[in-house]
């Protein structure tokens, strides 16, 4: 463990020095202001791969904080029960076993037979047979809940005060498509791409998320079409041809409630559902007047370690994945509370 411990220590600072630029310098001596490699004499310098290779950094540097952040928040919950016990005289097992597990009563045979009609298409079995598992799975998710309750009340009590911060990476946006109030305290830029099924899952969560903190988070999608996703750059370049019109929003919810039928001819037909102007739109969209902005933004995604979609950044904070609301609303009740 100890071994481990020095490893991660070790690859922390290399990559603080890879990161650390404005008015962050390097010692005097340090291998950062040097060669990495020479060519036939033509060198390589440490600076070239640290650019180079900043995109992949700042994402392992994401992975590290991630883990570490996992790994404090379960010291921290054993630290509070730990602490609740002996305020009562007990051990941290049986303060639990008082709290939760004896709290926590056993589900009714009729949320049992409930929880079966609901999913009986996974089920071959009747239900006598599978009755033992789902009270089982029915207990477990109730003494999980009523763990949680038990900690979030624990932590406001001790205010416990986290003072790791994650690594944030700053992503250039488009301000041209800034949804919402450009004066809000987050920023949630998305890097994204109109034919990802991942894409289009996590679309309620993310207008949730802008009714739920209206005036609190702004919110920015930013091209990342997928290479192997072949109507998806066309698709990325006609809501920017709709959006010189002022309805870039509005086609891009369009586009992915259609998201299997993007061919130009359908990206044309959604042009006129939204009474755009239609010659117009054609022939910004068969000219490839906005190309080289997706490509641009696909260049700025790249350089801020995202690898696939959707990638979010809250206030330069990475969040990879179709992510459950509960995740954006951590990052974005930590960053409002700061």
């Amino acid at each position: 463990m100890r071994k481990f411990s020095i490893i991660v220590f070790c690859l922390l600072i290399s990559m603080a020095i890879a990161a650390c630029s404005g008015p962050c310098k390097r010692g005097a001596g340090s291998q950062a202001t040097g060669d990495a490699a020479k060519v036939g004499g033509v060198a390589i310098t440490m600076s070239e791969l640290d650019d180079a290779a900043s995109g992949q950094l700042q994402k392992v540097q994401t992975q590290i904080y991630q883990i570490k952040k996992r790994t404090l928040d379960n010291l921290v919950e054993e630290k509070l029960l730990e602490s609740a016990a002996a305020k009562v005289g007990k051990s941290k097992d049986e303060y639990v076993k008082s709290e939760v597990d004896e709290k926590v009563e056993d589900p009714s045979e009729k949320e049992v037979k409930a929880l079966y009609e609901a999913r009986k298409g996974k089920f071959k079995q009747p239900f006598e047979e599978v009755k033992g598992q789902l009270t089982a799975y029915l207990q477990q998710n109730r003494k999980s809940r009523a763990r949680r309750d038990l900690i979030s009340k624990l932590r406001t009590d001790a205010n416990v005060e986290i003072i790791l911060e994650p690594p944030r990476i700053e992503v250039e946006i488009d301000e041209a498509q800034i949804l919402g109030d450009k004066n809000a305290k987050i920023t949630l830029v998305e890097f994204s791409d109109y034919q990802c099924p991942f894409c289009k899952r996590v679309r309620p969560t993310i207008w949730r998320l802008l009714d739920e903190y209206k005036g609190k988070v702004n919110y920015v999608f930013m091209d990342f079409p997928l290479s192997f996703h072949r109507e998806a750059k066309k698709a990325h370049e006609a809501a920017r041809c709709a959006g010189d019109q002022g309805k870039y929003y509005e086609y891009n919810r369009k586009l992915f409630d259609n998201q299997k039928s993007l061919s130009v001819e359908e990206l044309k037909k959604y042009a006129k559902q939204l009474n755009l102007d239609t010659n117009e739109f054609d022939k910004c969209l068969d000219s490839g007047k906005h190309a080289k902005t997706v490509e641009e933004n696909m260049s700025k995604g790249v350089g801020a370690g995202v690898s696939g979609t959707p990638a979010f950044f809250i206030n330069g904070i990475m969040l990879s994945g179709a992510q459950p609301h509960t995740a954006f609303k951590e990052v974005i009740e930590g960053e409002l509370n700061r």
